[in-house]
């Protein structure tokens, strides 16, 4: 984030706080946030599956998005010089340049914007959120598409591992304590 253009922190925060689409939060209007109850409405124009539907956000994008100067004459929330990001490619290759991040689809290993959506599936499944409430908030369809968007990495593995050791430890406690008795 350090190395991003100031225009471009916001918008990779809300990516990474909510899920959205790159082309749900470039066109997102002021009329769709309400700060108050930290939501954000989008309608069936406004996303990929035609579908209306309600993101909420942590208070963590709260100040980020309060922050954010208001358009004169846009309602956009993602400016820059003024008029809306229609663009972020220049800016996120150059921050991830900075940062000695890979960067792109064809690279190996190289970030891309839309990684943002799949980390946000991954951290939600992670701690607890059921996944039909995660494919609510984000807008998947089918559990097929879930699957693509969810990550099962080595910390997961190293959980369930942990989970079973404790299973273990505690059917060996219950059947020594019944061979006492």
């Amino acid at each position: 984030m350090g190395h991003l253009p100031v225009h471009l922190k916001a918008i990779v925060a809300t990516a990474f706080y909510t899920g959205m689409r790159r082309g749900e939060i470039l066109n997102l209007t002021w009329d769709k946030i309400d700060l108050g109850k930290r939501m954000i409405r989008l309608e069936a124009e406004d996303t990929k599956d035609g579908e209306p539907r309600y993101v909420p956000y942590p208070s963590e994008l709260s100040a980020t998005l309060e922050a954010l100067p208001r358009g004169l004459h846009d309602n956009h929330v993602f400016l820059y010089k003024g008029q809306p990001v229609s663009d972020i490619r220049t800016g996120l290759r150059d921050g991830c340049r900075k940062a000695d991040i890979p960067y792109g689809q064809k690279v190996k290993n190289g970030f891309v914007f839309h990684d943002l959506r799949h980390s946000y599936n991954t951290h939600m499944r992670k701690v607890g959120v059921a996944e039909s409430v995660i494919m609510k908030i984000t807008g998947h369809a089918t559990r097929q598409m879930f699957d693509r968007y969810n990550t099962v990495d080595g910390e997961d593995a190293r959980k369930a591992v942990d989970q079973l050791q404790g299973y273990f430890a505690n059917v060996t406690q219950n059947v020594t304590q019944e061979a006492r008795t």
